[in-house]
């Protein structure tokens, strides 16, 4: 009895042991420069700077891959891409790789049960205000406005019915050859998805992902964070800033980054703005790169929307629909999703959310009278 009390206590002893061993984690973060045009930021709690290297490969490994898969612009010796797809529209099918058959797939049901401010057939316009911006771009930001008859008719092919998936054979097919598919509006968040689940399935418990207005989140913090901040959960969890336009009816003196705090827990966030891709034509009008496809201009109803919900690649087609619509039509739909909410910042500095957030509860909006 002696001796199995005392090979009791060392087995619990090792258990003890090895169980804290297990439980001791380091804060690492690491900036990833290139893919999607962006630095994508990637914050966890690791065992080991080993463990975290090698979360980070995959990370950029991956999102290299999704980039230049969902690229428009440039065509790959590795594999057919949505170049490959447009150059080959009219002539023939386009054998590409199942991921990007699944985001052509998600994206028309989307566009059909959720909102058609979103077409991804809409390229052939939205190639035209990307020429006209990056003109701008080698003049100082300042450009000319294309005219009414030139969007007129590129928007002639922009139906997303020419659009044909074949997935069995794993083929897509534009019968209109002056159709241009455009994933830009749902790429990077279905991307950023993508990479999360795969995190998640490696055994990754804890992380923030983030890429130019796309934040995915895992699980809380490892270690309780020190300092004082807007709210006490942000000790233990993460938080994301919904960042301010800093200009206009949002400019302030003291620089400051944020208009609101939000606590995230598995949760994604996306923000559509209008602050970032723009330029100016020569009265200093601004035109910024979300073109709604009823206009066939820029959007002028907001500064900016932030949707949060679980899915990264959802939130960030509901991004771009919501800063397309006016604000009922865009609460109204929100409102009806399950698990959805957004955040408004509003051109007269104003600061409105859905019906499931509340200022104080996991959301701390900085300056209340934003909220009047």
């Amino acid at each position: 009895m002696k001796v199995k009390r005392i090979i009791k206590i060392c087995l619990s002893f090792s258990f003890l042991f090895i169980t804290g061993c297990q439980e001791e984690y380091q804060y690492f973060s690491k900036n990833i420069v290139g893919p999607f045009d962006t630095v994508t930021t990637y914050i966890t709690y690791a065992h080991n700077e080993e463990e975290f290297d090698e979360q980070c490969q995959m990370i950029e490994e991956k999102l290299n891959y999704y980039d230049k898969l969902f690229d428009k612009y440039s065509a790959y010796e590795q594999f057919n891409n949505v170049y490959t797809i447009n150059k080959n529209a009219g002539k023939k099918a386009v054998i590409v790789d199942q991921p990007l058959i699944d985001l052509l797939d998600i994206s028309i049901k989307r566009y059909k049960e959720v909102s058609s401010k979103v077409n991804i057939a809409f390229g052939s316009v939205i190639d035209i205000w990307h020429n006209y911006r990056e003109n701008a771009e080698s003049h100082d930001g300042i450009g000319k406005v294309p005219s009414d008859s030139e969007l007129d008719k590129a928007n002639q092919h922009t139906d997303i019915q020419s659009i044909k998936i074949d997935n069995k054979k794993k083929t897509v097919y534009i019968t209109d050859k002056e159709v241009s598919i455009d994933l830009g509006a749902t790429a990077k968040g279905y991307a950023i998805e993508l990479v999360k689940q795969d995190l998640i399935d490696s055994g990754v418990d804890n992380f923030l992902l983030s890429g130019g207005g796309n934040v995915a989140s895992y699980g809380e913090r490892k270690i309780v964070k020190e300092g004082e901040f807007y709210l006490d959960d942000c000790q233990n969890k993460y938080c994301i800033g919904i960042q301010s336009p800093q200009d206009g009816n949002f400019f302030h003196s003291d620089g400051s980054e944020n208009e609101a705090i939000l606590v995230v827990q598995g949760e994604s966030i996306v923000t559509s703005g209008d602050y970032q891709r723009f330029y100016k034509d020569e009265n200093g009008v601004k035109y910024h790169h979300l073109i709604d496809p009823d206009t066939l201009y820029p959007a002028i109803h907001f500064r900016s929307v932030s949707i949060i919900t679980q899915d990264s690649g959802y939130a960030d087609f509901l991004s771009s629909a919501v800063f397309l619509m006016n604000y009922d039509d865009g609460l109204k739909l929100i409102n009806s999703l399950d698990g959805v909410e957004a955040i408004w910042l509003l051109e007269d500095g104003k600061i409105r959310y859905s019906n499931g957030l509340k200022d104080g509860d996991k959301l701390y909006v900085i300056e209340k009278d934003r909220l009047k």
